[in-house]
This record gives structure tokens, C-alpha cells and sequence, in this order.
């Protein structure tokens, strides 16, 4: 994520220390843990409590990252698709499957476009709310 996504359901916002002005953007691994304590994790995001004080969750500050699937192996495996326990495609992004194995690069382009309003940091220091940053 490059910026915080805050709204009335995350009120610390889904990337709290992103800024969209900074050249970089938060990644966020959740690994090794239950459906149940995924759960937790999620729902965490619509209080004000820490999110990411979990012990399967990991937060870095990046400027790309490079995700490969794991490919199925075996005699039974087809070449260049992964398909994981449950019959689902490796990646879902933005509402498309990708249904072809394949990696995965995001990159950050600082300063491609300007933009012009209210620095989210003074924002904070006044008196004016809004949801809708």
C-alpha cells in the first residue's frame, strides 16, 4: 500500500505510517497462522488498536517487491499453473485472477504525477475532520 486508507471502517487506516509523497509504500505479510487468528487480525483494522501486533504479521517499508507462487510439483502438476488445496488460482488482484503462475512486480514511481491539497500531517494538528483522506 502507498497511502493509508482511512475511512470510518479502518479509523487508523489499512497502511497507517504510508505517505503518499514519501517514494515508498507498506508491505504487509501475514504467513503461518489460522483462519481464526486471520480473522482477529482483520477485524483489528476497524478499531483503534495496533493491527499488525501479531506475531504472524510482519510490516516492511519498500520501494518494489518481486512475489512468485509456489508451483504444484508431481507427475500430475501442469506446466505454468498453480493451484493451491482448495482449486484457486495463485493471485487475485484488484478483482482479476491471474490465472497463470506467474511473478508478480510492484514498484513505486515517485513523482510520475503532481498532486495538489491539504498535507495529511497538518491535517492531524487541526481542528477540521473529515473521513474522506
Amino acid at each position: 500500500m502507498a497511502i493509508p486508507c482511512l475511512c470510518s471502517m479502518a479509523p487508523r487506516g489499512l497502511a497507517p505510517n504510508t505517505r503518499l509523497n514519501n517514494g515508498s509504500m507498506a508491505l504487509i505479510v501475514v504467513q503461518n497462522t489460522s483462519r481464526s487468528e486471520f480473522i482477529k487480525h482483520l477485524k483489528r483494522y476497524t478499531s483503534e488498536k495496533n493491527q499488525f501486533n501479531f506475531p504472524f504479521v510482519e510490516t516492511y517499508t519498500v520501494q518494489e517487491v518481486k512475489v512468485q507462487p509456489r508451483l504444484k510439483s508431481g507427475p500430475d502438476a501442469k506446466e505454468n499453473v498453480c493451484l493451491n488445496a482448495e482449486g484457486n488460482y495463485p493471485w487475485n488482484i484488484d478483482g482479476d485472477l491471474m490465472k497463470e503462475a506467474s511473478e508478480v512486480h510492484v514498484r513505486v514511481h515517485p513523482q510520475l504525477i503532481d498532486l495538489y491539497g491539504v498535507n495529511t500531517d497538518d491535517l492531524e494538528s487541526s481542528q477540521v475532520t473529515c473521513n474522506c483522506i
